[in-house]
């Protein structure tokens, strides 16, 4: 990703793109390949984006009416996005993170069904409205956590991700160090 971002010509113009191809309708929600463009923003160091577009989507388009399941939900794919999405941890396939954005409830629980351990997100300062979708900062098991994802031992070692949460957007997660890791740089 940081090659594309580069080739593109960094950080601003990828976010214009991304911009761009979701509100001028070329995104399609209910095609698979669009999922992980929600989030792509972290990898261009603006993961608050990441959520404000997640929210945007859920619940325009996922949600419990008769249209609330865009496209085909080919083998469980439109339900998984929007769990992971829900879930506040999207993973990305082919690498063993997961990106973070602030669930859509108060606190989420998730026990690994071979150690049993348990992995909890918690947003500190939830707003049942979703006008508090704005990491401000975060901490991992009481420690300061400046990451913008985090790593699949997260589920099977367990802990506690507390997430705080703002109306405006913060620096958090914006750091080059925060962002992904990528396959050409590391």
């Amino acid at each position: 990703m940081s090659s594309l971002i580069g080739t593109l010509g960094g950080d601003d113009a990828f976010i214009a793109r991304l911009n761009y191809f979701h509100t001028s309708g070329l995104a399609d929600i209910g095609n698979e390949p669009v999922f992980l463009t929600v989030f792509q923003y972290h990898y261009a160091g603006r993961p608050g984006l990441s959520a404000s577009r997640v929210h945007s989507y859920i619940p325009s388009s996922f949600n419990a009416t008769h249209a609330g399941l865009p496209g085909n939900d080919d083998s469980g794919a439109m339900g998984a996005f929007a769990v992971f999405s829900i879930l506040g941890l999207f993973p990305n396939a082919g690498q063993n993170m997961y990106l973070i954005t602030p669930p859509f409830f108060e606190e989420v629980r998730v026990t690994h069904p071979m150690t049993g351990k348990v992995a909890v997100v918690r947003n500190v300062g939830f707003d049942p409205g979703y006008k508090r979708i704005w990491l401000q900062e975060a901490r991992l098991n009481g420690e300061a956590y400046s990451r913008s994802w985090i790593g699949h031992e997260f589920f099977t070692e367990g802990g506690v991700l507390e997430l705080v949460l703002g109306e405006e957007e913060s620096d958090w997660g914006r750091a080059l160090e925060n962002r992904p890791p990528s396959v050409s740089s590391g």
